[in-house]
């Protein structure tokens, strides 16, 4: 500590004009009430005492207290809210741990919130969403039920003249269509595998944060008791702990707005994380495997027709029918 941040600690303090006094030895209350002006200070990392040398005392907390507060709170949040009690000194005259309850975790979801942003805007996972839409249209226009229809009635005829993929020709042409925009989401196979691990990181940090803001709403509801217990037993109306507790309610209604917003947050980052998830599925099984096998079904169907053979559409139907759904599925992510 440099001798000017000494000066200021020693010397007398006239906050906006007003004397604060020294503290008093028959009351025990700290130099500077809480909500006092003061001067900004970085937080220490040494252990923190009392003025005039008196060791802090830990406030007394255990597991079970804090189980009876939220009963089906898991082992991992008792745990942490339990070291987050044990770290509160209610008496640290620049009430720092009242004051910024919690503010590193709201200063970590804005990290994150805003890596979740260049998530769902990568031009990467847009395109895909493009090519994927426009496979799913194509596909919807080479339906297999009505180019290998046996009904010979009106509406079948209707819909046979309507449909693009009333003939064999067209039906080719708009299969080679497919291949083409199947082959380009294949090329970008790897960005996908990129695009997944930094969700996945992403999906990891964000459950954390999540374990966090519950350990400190927990906590924190511990705390506000221990302060109305305190503030009655030393001294009736006590403002020093008054004051503190006010503020530690503040500070748990931010945490929960907050937690709200991570809840959300998680939902959207799962959505994202499934439609990267489709579309390197897509690109690593369908194209290689269920796209060939339909192609090469519906050339033998439409072989035999032309023929006047019979044929078997089971093969097609299953084959376009997994296909259509995986794309159906990433289109309303």
């Amino acid at each position: 500590m440099s001798a000017a941040d000494e000066d200021w600690r020693s010397g007398p303090k006239v906050p906006f004009g007003k004397e604060v006094s020294e503290p008093s030895a028959s009351t025990g209350q700290p130099r500077v009430l809480f909500g006092s002006p003061r001067r900004p200070e970085p937080p220490a990392d040494e252990p923190r005492i009392i003025g005039g040398g008196i060791v802090r005392q830990r406030i007394p907390c255990t597991t079970a207290d804090l189980r009876a507060i939220e009963p089906d709170a898991p082992e991992a949040q008792l745990a942490q809210a339990l070291r987050i009690v044990n770290s509160i000194n209610f008496d640290d005259h620049e009430f720092d741990d009242v004051v910024r309850f919690g503010t590193a975790l709201q200063e970590l979801h804005g990290r994150l919130a805003e890596q979740q942003l260049v998530l769902a805007g990568n031009e990467r996972l847009i395109e895909a969403k493009r090519l994927s839409a426009e496979l799913l249209r194509q596909l919807e226009e080479l339906d297999p039920e009505r180019l290998f229809s046996t009904d010979r009635g009106l509406i079948s005829g209707i819909r046979a003249a309507l449909s693009r993929s009333a003939s064999p020709q067209a039906f080719r042409e708009g299969t080679a269509s497919v291949v083409r925009n199947a082959a380009a989401l294949k090329e970008r196979l790897p960005d996908y595998r990129d695009l997944g691990r930094e969700g996945a990181v992403l999906k990891r940090r964000m459950t954390t944060l999540t374990v966090a803001l519950q350990a400190h709403l927990l906590a924190g509801r511990f705390l506000i008791r221990h302060l109305d217990a305190a503030a009655s037993s030393v001294a009736p109306g006590n403002p020093h702990l008054i004051s503190q507790k006010d503020a530690l309610e503040v500070r748990l209604t931010a945490l929960a707005s907050t937690l709200s917003s991570v809840t959300v947050g998680a939902q959207i980052l799962e959505t994202l994380v499934s439609t990267i998830g489709a579309a390197r599925k897509f690109a690593e099984e369908i194209v290689d495997a269920e796209l060939p096998a339909w192609q090469t079904a519906c050339a033998a169907a439409l072989a035999a027709r032309l023929d006047g053979r019979s044929y078997e559409l089971s093969g097609v139907r299953r084959h376009y029918e997994k296909i259509v759904n995986i794309l159906k599925q990433r289109n309303t992510t």
